[in-house]
């Protein structure tokens, strides 16, 4: 594996925070969460000269009144999915990540938890969610029930226990995931799914059906190793997918044969996501081979038409944008500010996918060298895993 370390500290700028990528240089909120993040998971944060100024940015961001961390070049556009309240909680989420891995805390109380401190409107809050799109809506739980966390574990115990039995109540046997009755992609909920397994494990709580959620993930994975149907993954898809599998050989040995072979293929392409620069990328799509056509039609699919659909549309999607020699963009929770070429190196994705990588280092240590003394977290959230 190339130098990541070189990669991020070549991010780094004199004002403590962390640009996001080479090809977009903006320093802001999330940049320099994702950062901290990665230093810390190679284990190079506690070394780092500058914490001190790099924990003076994040908390500069938070809100006095509100509690939380609001970034001003994070403004979602109107047809956006996400709105301004899941940016903030968004923003808020990573930038206590980040201020644990520094050994700090945020300054201000989180005023904006109050409302979910009642057991009827969590309830009724966790019902009227849009469950057509798991992927979303489980990341506005998480960001709510992990802030529960940090704030006081013990005092929002009674509030971190009614969502726990919310996510009971609600998982689909048929699968492991949640849809709550709706017709929805396996990889949309392979992803929701992710955002709640690893509080169960934080919580010394083994969830329900994993044997049934290893089935689902491993229908999912594409003839490239990766989790998205489009073909070249996803640096957020494929950590879901990643640490679901892993996370699963904690409670079943169901399927674990399958489960090592398609990690073990999942590994190389994650590591293919690396690119000359040391950093990795979203995804690399722009490549077509036999297989883009052989798999339009997916046989593994045929059993659920939704996924079946998607997954021929997305490939011929591929197909069309390599005819006409387009170029593959994302944008980081939809915003425009952080709009990037999907091969391009940025920070988030070398987060997401060395903690991908370091996931099944981890999982499987007698058959992969360790790239890096990992630096696994211990504490909730994002990137925590312990056996």
């Amino acid at each position: 594996m190339k130098n990541v370390k070189d990669f991020v500290l070549g991010l780094y700028t004199k004002e403590g925070s962390f640009s996001y990528s080479p090809a977009n240089r903006i320093s802001n909120l999330y940049s320099t969460c994702f950062g901290v993040m990665c230093l810390d998971l190679i284990d190079e944060l506690d070394i780092f000269e500058d914490k001190d100024k790099i924990v003076d940015y994040i908390q500069s961001f938070q809100d006095e009144k509100t509690g939380y961390f609001i970034d001003s070049t994070a403004i979602p556009q109107n047809n956006a999915s996400h709105d301004q309240e899941y940016i903030y909680l968004q923003l808020t989420d990573f930038a206590q990540l980040a201020l644990s891995a520094l050994n700090k805390n945020a300054k201000y109380e989180y005023t904006f938890l109050e409302k979910y401190k009642d057991e009827e409107y969590l309830n009724k809050w966790f019902h009227r969610l849009n469950w057509k799109n798991p992927w979303l809506v489980s990341n506005l739980i998480m960001f709510i029930l992990n802030s529960l966390i940090y704030e006081s574990e013990t005092e929002n115990k009674k509030y971190i226990d009614t969502i726990i039995a919310l996510l009971d109540q609600t998982q689909d046997p048929r699968n492991g995931y949640w849809n709550l009755g709706n017709e929805v992609t396996l990889h949309n909920q392979m992803a929701g799914a992710y955002h709640f397994v690893f509080f169960y494990t934080y919580l010394n709580i083994e969830p329900d059906h994993i044997d049934k959620m290893t089935d689902s993930t491993l229908m999912i994975q594409n003839y490239d190793g990766l989790f998205n149907y489009e073909g070249g993954g996803g640096s957020c898809d494929d950590l879901d997918a990643v640490d679901l599998l892993c996370r699963a050989t904690f409670y079943s040995d169901h399927r674990k044969p399958e489960v090592e072979n398609s990690l073990r293929l999942a590994y190389q392409s994650l590591l293919n996501n690396q690119n000359s620069d040391g950093g990795f990328c979203w995804a690399k799509r722009n490549r077509l081979s036999v297989d883009d056509f052989r798999y339009l039609i997916n046989t593994k699919m045929l059993k659920n038409k939704t996924d079946f659909l998607s997954n021929a549309t997305s490939k011929t999607k591929k197909i069309g944008y390599n005819m006409v020699n387009n170029q593959f963009c994302w944008k980081y929770s939809g915003l425009e500010t952080m709009k990037l070429k999907t091969d391009d190196s940025d920070l988030f994705s070398t987060w997401f996918r060395l903690t991908s990588i370091a996931f099944i280092e981890t999982t499987f240590q007698e058959k992969y060298k360790q790239s890096y003394e990992w630096k696994l977290r211990t504490k909730c959230g994002l990137g925590f895993y312990t056996k």
